[in-house]
């Protein structure tokens, strides 16, 4: 019942590689550069990302009256940053669509081997989870920063085309992703339903307290904060379902995290939203 057909996948891998291409066709080697110059914006993503948020989703997990699987599926999430809807989110900060392609692949291979990590610490020594190494690094390499590196390559050898085609392709991102969401809504909301209100309030709040944390450690530049913000409470549902399907023993935790999956995107999107209309706003007041 809650597992992804042919269609919904076609959908999701469209929406990634359009994205990072798009991504790519805005980012310079210039822009690289400027941004692995911003070590003090990278150290906070990291400690955002690998530090804090897993310390309140623990919290969270253990002193809220929570099913083992949904504890289980908050702390997995709490521990796996990268969620790679985010891209959807934070490739529309203007201005700043390097740091989204940079942000989206750091984190989203840092958590293949420092997640696994983490989960040692924080899990039971009785669970055993089986990560996926291969086939995720593989996901990465194909979906990821292939079509960032091929965006990129086009920039700098034909820069005018780049221009012409990064708009359209981030259009059918957002097309896709609507699209991927409208599928798969009818499980996702039955997934929410069947772990019940306070386990949707439980992750609600991670979700919210997420953002606050990643909107104050994004330092000065409010840019930095919006992004830094949706990429810390979009958490890496994605990696999970992978290392929960591995490990046989994890599979009743797929309903919560199928759950969570669904219940990060309408925050980001408000947020998202609100940050648009305004500086459109703000914009129109300066002309």
């Amino acid at each position: 019942m809650y597992m992804f057909d042919t269609t919904e996948k076609m959908l999701a891998l469209t929406f990634i590689v359009t994205c990072m291409l798009s991504i790519g066709m805005q980012t310079g080697v210039s822009d690289v550069r400027s941004l692995g110059a911003s070590k003090g914006f990278l150290v906070r993503t990291l400690l955002a990302n690998f530090l804090v948020v897993p310390i309140v989703g623990v919290a969270i997990a253990r002193l809220l009256p929570l099913e083992p699987v949904v504890a289980g599926a908050l702390v997995l999430l709490a521990c796996t940053p990268g969620g790679l809807s985010t891209v959807q989110f934070i490739s529309k900060v203007k201005g700043e669509a390097h740091v989204a392609g940079a942000i989206v692949c750091l984190l989203s291979l840092l958590a293949l081997f420092v997640s696994p990590l983490l989960l040692h610490l924080v899990l039971p020594g009785n669970v055993r989870l089986v990560i996926p190494y291969g086939s995720v690094l593989l996901f990465f390499l194909l979906f990821l920063l292939l079509p960032l590196l091929a965006g990129m390559l086009l920039l700098n050898k034909a820069p005018g085309a780049a221009g012409k085609l990064s708009m359209p392709l981030a259009l059918v991102g957002v097309i896709t992703f609507v699209s991927f969401m409208v599928v798969t809504g009818d499980f996702r909301k039955a997934a929410a339903g069947d772990i019940g209100i306070v386990a949707v309030g439980a992750m609600l709040l991670f979700i919210l307290v997420s953002m606050v944390i990643g909107w104050f450690m994004g330092g000065p530049n409010r840019n930095l904060r919006q992004i830094l913000a949706s990429s810390t409470s979009m958490r890496n549902a994605a990696l999970c379902l992978a290392i929960v399907q591995a490990s046989s023993p994890g599979h009743a935790v797929i309903v919560p995290l199928l759950a969570f999956s669904l219940l990060m995107v309408p925050p980001n999107m408000l947020f998202t939203v609100y940050f648009a209309v305004r500086a459109k706003l703000k914009a129109r007041k300066a002309a």
